[in-house]
């Protein structure tokens, strides 16, 4: 069965929903993380599927998204809509956006001293710092940095003064990035 086609325009208004939502104990709600760590890419100049992918990190959390994907971990839904919408490589980055939490920790030595309680208590749910192991897993990638990257713009999106670019500005990269017809199901 194939899944569902999601539009741009239907995905700006899920995230518009988002705003509806808390994001945990954090000073925002998920819309304002969304945009603050989408700003974050593209304040850093990178290309419009790594800001696309930073601003849809979240979207497995969403329940029209969830509907359509089924129960899973938000990650893991988000990887699905990504990769029926955008690329595999967006898919890769949303997918390990918690991963590459548990991978920071594991090799960077300042880098949990940085979390928010609310990311240090979920860190312990999603399994703590990565084994040896999983770290030569990860770094097995060709997107890994990018996957880290992501993470820390994901840490760092919790300011609820911060000011970022409306929503709308963020549908013309959709656009550009936007698959046309939706891929079969992965599941």
């Amino acid at each position: 069965m194939p899944s569902p086609q999601f539009s741009v325009s239907d995905t700006v208004d899920i995230l518009s929903l988002a705003a509806q939502s808390p994001y945990e104990d954090e000073a925002v709600n998920q819309l304002q993380h969304a945009l603050q760590t989408a700003q974050r890419a593209r304040d850093d100049g990178r290309d419009d599927v790594m800001v696309a992918a930073a601003l849809l990190h979240d979207i497995g959390r969403a329940p029209a998204v969830l509907e359509h994907y089924g129960e899973d971990v938000h990650e893991r839904v988000g990887a699905k809509f990504c990769a029926d919408h955008i690329s595999e490589r967006a898919a890769y980055l949303v997918g390990q956006h918690v991963p590459a939490k548990r991978y920071l920790v594991a090799t960077d030595p300042t880098y949990a001293g940085k979390l928010s309680p609310a990311s240090v208590r979920s860190l312990v749910r999603q399994g703590g710092p990565m084994s040896p192991e999983e770290v030569a897993e990860f770094q097995s990638n060709e997107y890994h940095a990018e996957a880290a990257q992501l993470r820390r713009w994901d840490d760092g999106a919790k300011d609820g003064t911060a000011i970022t670019d409306e929503l709308a500005s963020y549908e013309a990269v959709l656009q550009r990035v936007w698959r046309t017809t939706v891929l079969a199901e992965r599941r």
